[in-house]
């Protein structure tokens, strides 16, 4: 009894082979470190071969229209056949018009030091503007304690001075009582008035003061009058 051999069907006979990895994979560009590289392709040994070179960037032949020219003359012109760069060779329309990697990433790293350099100088403004508001307060503050010491300090000279008005004006009332009824009398009665007057007057001042930066000197003038009245009425040194 013969075996019967399957045939492929058709559909198994149409399906294509699947590609390898390799042949999915594109083709790696060249690249050339430096100069010396690219000229040594250009030896006369090589030259035929470099001018079958691929362009790093579109994949066309880049250099086919130095066939017939003299590899001396080429080499003249490396520095327009390849990006110092990126390294890969590169064809006339491709010469000054790429996707240069090291391009791109120099402009990414100058991207990201600008937008750091924005955010730093924003950063660095709002930091002064703190510091003027600070300062500026300060100075505030600063000049509100000195205004409020001046204040104290004249307040306690003109307190001080009332405290003496009003021992003046005790001591002129005393002795106006001791002295006998007379002109004397009458003369130390006045003298009293007018002191009491002062020192109603000085105390107002500390209170309610109508000279800010210094003490009442007309009233404190006539208070050192009246004293030195009442101590020659009464032959008080």
């Amino acid at each position: 009894m013969s075996e019967q051999v399957s045939s492929p069907s058709s559909e198994q006979a149409a399906s294509p082979v699947p590609a390898t990895a390799e042949s999915s994979q594109p083709s790696k560009v060249q690249r050339y470190a430096t100069e010396a590289d690219v000229l040594a392709l250009m030896t006369n040994d090589k030259f035929k071969k470099f001018c079958k070179k691929k362009c790093g960037e579109c994949g066309c032949v880049a250099f086919k229209r130095f066939a017939k020219m003299s590899p001396l003359v080429v080499r003249a012109r490396v520095g327009s056949l390849w990006c110092q760069k990126c390294g890969r060779l590169l064809c006339e329309a491709h010469r000054n018009q790429h996707s240069c990697e090291m391009e791109m990433q120099e402009l990414e790293r100058r991207r990201r030091v600008d937008v750091d350099a924005i955010r730093e100088g924003i950063k660095r403004q709002e930091e002064e503007k703190e510091q003027r508001a600070a300062d500026a307060d300060a100075l505030k503050r600063a000049e509100a304690g000195a205004k409020a010491a001046r204040y104290r300090m004249w307040k306690d000279r003109r307190r001080h001075v009332a405290g003496i008005s009003s021992s003046v004006a005790s001591m002129v009332q005393r002795w106006s009582v001791q002295a006998e009824a007379g002109r004397k009398r009458d003369r130390l009665l006045d003298i009293y008035t007018s002191c009491n007057r002062i020192n109603l007057r000085l105390w107002n001042e500390v209170s309610q003061p109508e000279i800010l930066s210094d003490i009442d000197m007309d009233a404190w003038k006539r208070l050192c009058r009246n004293y030195a009245d009442a101590c020659a009425l009464t032959g008080m040194v």
